[in-house]
């Protein structure tokens, strides 16, 4: 298993090629107190028998799939569990070795071939992942393309704490939503879009997380600066997330102390046609980019 580390005046980033996986990222508080703020595996090898997918890239699809969908008139059985298929399920690409093709002290690329039949979707697909340090910023940039249409929802499923020694209850959240999807008791989305407003769900004006726990989709407002962001009262720093995607699962695990802010679109959306569309063609690239910045933290020293 190989490692690969990219670092800049504020940020260090460890990256494995199993699973793309962002291992670590740490940063430097304005106490001067450097912290990881992944909350990962503790080695490398440990990955290989994690079912929490931590800090993986998911693919080829991201989120819960009922048991089959259609398309072009064709229909496709999908590997599931118990009528769902999530994160694409046991040979997903999370759980993969990725190539290295491009390596630089502030930039990785890595890619990963998929064949066609894996997981029961069509088409042979290229993937590729750029992970890049710009400032305090962490970017992700996807690519995929396909020989015939397939679906494609790409994600990255890293559990971050701003404040690792404490509890995630008590990082305030704020979350650019009026609306969030209905899910059936599969946590499979029905189709149905509910309003955030007067209810839980509601985190457009930044609140304590508390004792609520989510695995939500939130559906993004389009002209919103920022998907979310994510601040430790205690270590006073600030994430904040920007994406070209239409929404974000947040997901708090309910056995060890951190957020996951999934930037994907709409899950199960080859199965409900007014959701965005998942669909690329041939000439048609998948592309995603999605931003982790950060406030509140200052240069690392340098030795």
């Amino acid at each position: 298993m190989q490692t690969f580390a990219l670092e800049n005046n504020y940020l260090k980033a460890i990256f494995l090629d199993y699973g793309a996986i962002l291992h670590q990222l740490w940063v430097r508080t304005e106490k001067g107190e450097e912290i990881n703020v992944i909350q990962g595996l503790d080695t490398p090898e440990a990955y290989l028998k994690d079912k929490w997918s931590k800090g993986a890239l998911i693919g080829r699809f991201a989120g819960r799939l009922t048991e089959s969908y259609t398309l072009n008139s064709i229909h496709y059985p999908l590997t599931h569990h118990e009528g769902v298929l999530l994160h694409s399920g046991p040979t997903g690409w999370g759980k993969q070795f990725w190539k290295c093709t491009a390596y630089t002290k502030d930039r990785l690329v890595l890619n990963h071939q998929c064949a066609a039949g894996n997981s029961g979707f069509p088409g042979n697909v290229n993937a590729q992942i750029t992970y890049r340090l710009q400032e305090r910023a962490l970017v992700l940039d996807y690519y995929a393309t396909t020989d015939v249409p397939t679906h494609i929802n790409l994600t990255n499923h890293a559990y971050f704490s701003l404040y690792p020694e404490g509890k995630i209850a008590a990082h305030e959240l704020q979350i650019s939503a009026q609306q969030y999807l209905e899910l059936a008791e599969n946590l499979v989305p029905t189709g149905k879009l509910l309003e955030t407003l007067n209810t839980t769900m509601d985190f457009r004006q930044k609140r304590m997380l508390g004792s609520q726990k989510l695995d939500d989709y939130f559906v993004l407002e389009p002209r919103a600066k920022s998907a979310a962001t994510l601040y430790s009262p205690t270590t006073h720093i600030s994430m904040k997330i920007q994406t070209d995607q239409p929404g974000v699962v947040v997901f708090t695990p309910p056995h060890f102390e951190a957020i996951c802010f999934e930037t994907q679109k709409f899950s199960n959306s080859p199965n409900l046609s007014h959701f965005p569309s998942t669909r690329i063609d041939p000439n048609e690239p998948y592309r995603q980019k999605t931003r982790f910045e950060f406030s509140g933290i200052v240069k690392a020293k340098k030795p």
